[in-house]
């Protein structure tokens, strides 16, 4: 089973708002310090750096989610960079949507949205002696595929 995922709309929707709201916060700082506009305009650009840096790095990501011959494999891909995690399912001792209540050494943020939730599951899986948490956004039939064949402590089932 593999599936690949995009940022979406809502988060494109989120960006357009703040860039209007930074906007706004620059155009404020020029009036209020009319002698200091270079420093109001070189704030106003930093928060445009900022802002693009941001989108451009969430818009452009492919998010690849593979699970193939008993292996859990993601990947995320920005530009020429690939950034990828993999780890038997033999190996996960939790997935849920609930965040485990216990610290990790490692955290993977793996996700296509940064304001919303909804769809995050919560993966800790054993790597050597440590645990790793991993968050990503699987489909339904990836996290029930992923659950079924893990017996975790809670199935997708449940939480659908």
């Amino acid at each position: 089973m593999e599936e690949i995922r995009t940022g979406g709309k809502r988060e494109f929707f989120f960006s357009c708002a703040w860039t209007i709201i930074l906007l706004l916060a620059g155009d404020v700082i020029i009036s209020a310090l009319p002698r200091y506009k270079i420093i109001g305009t070189l704030i106003t650009l930093l928060f445009f750096c900022v802002l693009a840096f941001f989108a451009l790095t969430r818009y452009s990501a492919v998010y690849t989610y593979s699970l193939k011959g008993g292996r859990l494999r993601i990947t995320r891909t920005i530009g020429h960079r690939r950034k990828e995690v993999e780890t038997r399912v033999s190996d996960i001792s939790y997935i849920g949507r609930e965040k485990p209540g216990f610290k990790t050494k490692n955290v993977y943020r793996m996700r296509c949205t940064v304001f919303s939730n909804r769809r995050v599951w919560y993966i800790v899986y054993k790597k050597g002696k440590n645990d790793n948490l991993l968050v990503c956004e699987p489909s339904p039939e990836m996290a029930r595929a992923l659950s079924a064949g893990q017996g975790g402590q809670q199935t997708a089932q449940e939480v659908f």
